[in-house]
């Protein structure tokens, strides 16, 4: 082969790895300088993102938080549940006669103008604790005494299903009782046709089968939970009626003459009818045994005028059904 052409060959072969050289290294760079702005991009990328992942940390951070919270609530909400059954029980199972229940709602009372309170309000001989005077100057008698604290005690430890009726029995009977007791506080002159008998939240939820006979009664059942939105309400409603107060007055009086209107009929349909049967039945006798003497005397009249001197007309024969007494006599009522 010429050396010549053989030269020529390897500067060629050389030429051409020296552009391949070149080549290679262009495309290093280009590579690098991609990877380059690819890391730019990513961490610019990330920077944007960053606020982004701050939030979802701080919303975990949240979530952590409000969870601690919503427990730490329920403990004081089973604790605040666990305090208030205590103190029930302090107002409605104290020895004390319902002394407790009066006391609290003394304290919630005495929070009301001192113009709405009325205390040891005597109806008659009778006097009760609390009283509210209302806009029409009529007074709303209020009974809070709870006697009956054994029957709620033995209630709330009884496990049997069929004493704990018995036992709502006997506190839907006391209820009651007390119900007719504060009936006694009303008088259509100073108060108005109603009367509250406060009693213990427990007391009340037992007396749901009482409720219409103590309403009968002309007496509001509450429990003393309610004891000052009620009387709220009843001010209220006053306030805004005060102008029919003559109509509230009258209507007090109806009912009190329709209660006595029926003790009337009642008396008359019960001595004063047997009274007069038996008076009915004396007249009817007085004028058997009037007519009989009429008779007898036309009798003697006829026999002096024209009969034998002498003779008189007999009578009847003592002791026959025609001598009935001038009364007769009726066993005693």
């Amino acid at each position: 082969m010429d050396p010549l052409l053989l030269i020529l060959v390897v500067l060629v072969v050389l030429l051409l790895g020296a552009v391949l050289l070149l080549l290679g290294l262009q495309f290093m760079q280009l590579r690098s300088s991609q990877r380059d702005v690819e890391t730019a991009v990513i961490s610019e990328k990330l920077s944007q993102l960053e606020p982004v992942s701050q939030a979802v940390t701080n919303i975990q951070q949240g979530l952590m938080e409000l969870h601690a919270y919503t427990r730490a609530r329920q403990d004081v909400e089973r604790q605040t549940a666990e305090s208030i059954r205590r103190l029930e029980m302090i107002i409605a199972g104290t020895q004390t006669k319902g002394a407790a229940g009066e006391n609290i709602l003394e304290t919630v009372f005495a929070d009301l103008p001192q113009e709405w309170q009325v205390r040891n309000f005597r109806v008659g001989d009778k006097a009760v604790e609390f009283a509210l005077r209302l806009p029409n100057n009529l007074v709303l008698p209020i009974d809070s005494k709870w006697p009956a604290t054994h029957l709620l005690e033995q209630f709330s430890a009884c496990e049997d299903p069929e004493e704990q009726r018995k036992l709502k029995a006997q506190i839907e009977r006391v209820v009651l009782d007390k119900a007719k007791e504060v009936r006694k506080y009303i008088d259509p002159n100073v108060t108005v046709n109603f009367g509250i008998a406060a009693v213990p939240d427990a007391v009340y939820d037992l007396s749901t089968g009482v409720q219409a006979d103590v309403f009968q009664l002309n007496v509001v059942l509450i429990g003393y939970s309610m004891f000052v939105p009620y009387l709220l309400l009843v001010f209220q409603t006053i306030l805004k009626t005060s102008q029919s107060i003559d109509m509230q007055r009258l209507d007090a009086y109806l009912k009190s003459a329709d209660e006595n209107i029926q003790a009337a009929q009642g008396e008359l349909e019960g001595r004063f009818s047997r009274a007069l049967t038996m008076l009915t039945n004396s007249r009817d006798e007085l004028s058997v045994l009037l007519s009989k003497v009429r008779s007898g005397l036309t009798s003697v009249q006829i026999s002096a005028a024209g009969g034998p001197a002498g003779e008189l007309p007999e009578g009847p024969e003592r002791g026959t059904p025609e001598e009935a007494p001038l009364f007769d006599t009726y066993p005693e009522e």
